[in-house]
């Protein structure tokens, strides 16, 4: 058993519904961005150039979020800070939360780093009134979340 499963924390289940807002979001602000490339300034092989890396970087980040909700499940983010990552196999793994996450009262972004793949960014959503686990993760990133 894991020292954060035994310490005040809390177990947080990914949404599919919002994972495949993130990922549908993504492609159309990749396909709008792209739509910006005809307007520059600039000669059209180097359109051609800017399309093509701003696609690849569309690309390189889509991939890391579908990778990364592929191959996860649950968070346990303790009290202390330590966060643990359920694999599809059902263990858990080390991971940290990155710069950039944050907890709202009824929702939340986390940013997910772990050994084994690319950083990715976990949309979860959840009411105090009916979880114990979400009204734990408030009272931990309370702690944790200016750090």
């Amino acid at each position: 058993m894991h020292a954060a499963s035994t310490s005040y924390s809390a177990e947080i289940a990914p949404d599919p519904r919002l994972r495949r807002l993130v990922l549908l979001v993504g492609a159309v602000l990749c396909l709008a961005g792209l739509g910006f490339v005809p307007l520059l300034p600039v000669s059209v092989e180097l359109k051609a150039v800017l399309a093509a890396a701003w696609l690849g970087l569309c690309g390189y980040e889509w991939h890391a979020l579908l990778r990364g909700y592929a191959r996860s499940g649950s968070l346990r983010i303790a009290a202390g800070g330590h966060v643990e990552r359920q694999r599809r196999d059902g263990s858990w793994q080390p991971a940290r939360l990155c710069a950039g996450s944050m907890v709202l009262p009824r929702f939340a972004w986390l940013r997910i780093d772990s050994p084994d793949m690319r950083p990715y960014a976990e949309p979860v959503c959840g009411d105090c009134g009916k979880s114990e686990d979400w009204r734990r993760l408030q009272v931990i990133w309370r702690h944790i979340g200016a750090v």
